[in-house]
């Protein structure tokens, strides 16, 4: 029998390892795999940019530009040991950090 955290740590993994397979097929063109990470990270990305903000428009338009950079950089982050989520977080607050004023925080 597995422990919990054992069991934890492998589905941990297990969703790494595919997050990281869509972003594989994303840097070969396929469309699919795109839509897919869309579709299991927009929500997440939406909530990092409008904590910050606020302003659904704005939020919109930030998380379809992390995306469109995230098409445009998958081949350089599959050359790191990064997680998908964190490069994807990173890619957000980039484009967050893009709106806002100069000299306003982003957190």
């Amino acid at each position: 029998m597995l422990r919990p955290a054992t069991t934890r740590y492998r589905l941990r993994n297990a969703v790494a390892a595919t997050d990281r397979t869509l972003v594989e097929r994303m840097s070969r063109g396929d469309e699919a795999a795109f839509r897919d990470l869309l579709a299991r990270y927009r929500s997440t990305m939406y909530a990092t940019a409008y904590a910050v903000l606020a302003d659904p428009e704005q939020v919109d338009a930030t998380v379809a530009d992390a995306f469109a950079e995230a098409r445009r950089t998958a081949v350089e982050f599959l050359k790191s040991l990064g997680t998908v989520s964190g490069w994807l977080t990173h890619l957000t607050r980039l484009c967050i950090a893009a709106r806002l004023p100069p000299g306003r925080p982003t957190t």
